[in-house]
């Protein structure tokens, strides 16, 4: 008798690890990080060529958990050439950009979320993996499991889109992403994304230092996380399309 519920308990067990799914990763990384209302966070932008040269900037990202969605909102700071500069996401297929030079504010959708974002070697609709989550249309497969960490093959839907596969190796202790590689539609390898120096902000684990190369290019862009406040007096109505070209954004 015992035997027998002891070969129940570990088909049991063995069901429960082959029946998680890339998304149920997924999932579980965005659950663990949505323990918050609001963020800011101060974040240093470096584009580094390939000859070693670095250019800095600097801005501001706010997030916002509204149900289901993340809504988030950069503005840069400096320096002068992209000063107030800011990208708002409102959901997957809703995407503004603001460009203070020409004083408008315009929609980024199909194919022009594939361009870089102010130079750097983030696309628009790459934005969405700063925060944990994977947006858009696809399919996600867990392709591997060790006792430290997931590897999920994420496959965009979006006819548009630049990527073939994406390969996001997860660690299991943290629920945070450890390296994203992105792969175009004849399957090379063409960029990396890197994530360092984990700390701890008020039980909010964050990795702090994300680094994205660019093998085509042999370009990298390097954001570095500081000041990071959870739970700003902040509303819905400061994620507005209308708010963003405004000289100074306020909260409420």
């Amino acid at each position: 008798m015992k035997k027998k519920i002891s070969i129940v308990i570990l088909l049991t067990f063995v069901i429960s690890i082959f029946s998680m799914t890339g998304q149920d990763v997924l999932d579980k990384v965005k659950d663990a990080h949505d323990n918050f209302k609001t963020e800011k966070s101060l974040v240093i932008m470096q584009l580094k060529n390939s000859n070693g040269e670095i250019r800095e900037r600097e801005f501001d990202m706010y997030l916002m958990h509204d149900g289901e969605d993340t809504l988030a909102l950069v503005r840069f700071n400096k320096p002068a050439e992209v000063k107030r500069i800011t990208l708002l996401t409102l959901s997957d297929d809703e995407i503004y950009l603001y460009m203070p030079a020409y004083r408008k504010t315009k929609r980024i959708s199909g194919g022009a979320k594939n361009g870089k974002f102010v130079g750097s070697d983030f696309k628009y609709n790459d934005i969405s993996l700063l925060y944990n989550e994977q947006n858009g249309d696809y399919d996600a497969n867990l392709i591997n499991e060790t006792e430290k960490e997931y590897i999920v093959e994420i496959i965009p839907h979006e006819s548009d889109s630049d990527y073939g596969k994406i390969v996001a190796t997860i660690v299991k202790k943290d629920l945070l992403f450890e390296k994203i590689e992105f792969y175009n539609k004849a399957n090379k390898l063409i960029k990396v994304m890197n994530f360092s120096d984990i700390k701890n902000f008020s039980g909010h684990i964050l990795a702090t230092r994300i680094e994205l190369n660019n093998i085509e290019e042999n370009h990298s862009t390097i954001l570095i996380i500081k000041n990071v406040e959870f739970d700003i007096s902040i509303t819905k109505r400061f994620f507005n399309k209308r708010n963003i070209s405004k000289p100074v954004l306020k909260y409420q």
